[in-house]
């Protein structure tokens, strides 16, 4: 779930971005810093830390960062920790990326499928669903193996349910109605 606050940080930075024609650049930092705050324990407890000063935080993140960090970036992550809020920076980055989706006219999904898809049957689903949404789809496929067969497709608020078990509970409430 993402927070109202970190929606409003996402706003102000996808406006910036805009403006200043950096969207992929910052998009790019952003998604980078998500990373490494989110996969690293150690970088989570430092820039957590009541210990480590607010300029200690900052210098050890442009120095991650390094002399390519973007200004928005940079200012972001300041503000965050001067306000102790660097713990939304991943939903910050997660509401940006939704913005900039929106504003792009994209929409992400996952599909569940029982094997593995081919890709003749990727674009098939993507190039279905596409005209179903009316936008340009990001599909994330997985194997699922409590699938027994078929695959379910969950984009934006659609769910896409063709599996095998969905057609037999089809199948079964048709026979009860007839009976």
């Amino acid at each position: 779930m993402i927070s109202e606050l970190s929606k409003r940080y996402a706003r102000a930075l996808f406006e910036y971005a805009t403006e200043t024609g950096k969207i992929g650049v910052v998009s790019n930092q952003l998604e980078a810093v998500a990373e490494a705050l989110a996969n690293n324990h150690e970088v989570q407890e430092f820039v957590s830390s009541p210990v480590v000063t607010g300029e200690e935080k900052m210098a050890a993140l442009k120095k991650a960062l390094g002399g390519n960090a973007a200004e928005a970036i940079l200012n972001l992550v300041g503000l965050l920790i001067e306000k102790n809020r660097i713990d939304i920076f991943n939903q910050v980055a997660q509401a940006f990326a939704l913005i900039t989706d929106e504003a792009n006219g994209v929409t992400r999904g996952l599909v569940r499928s029982a094997a593995i898809l081919n890709d003749d049957s990727r674009r098939k689903i993507e190039t279905t669903v596409a005209g179903i949404t009316h936008k340009k789809v990001i599909l994330n496929y997985v194997e699922d193996k409590t699938i027994m067969g078929g695959l379910v497709a969950q984009v934006g608020g659609w769910t896409f349910d063709d599996s095998l078990q969905s057609h037999l509970i089809r199948m079964s409430e048709e026979l009860n109605r007839r009976v």
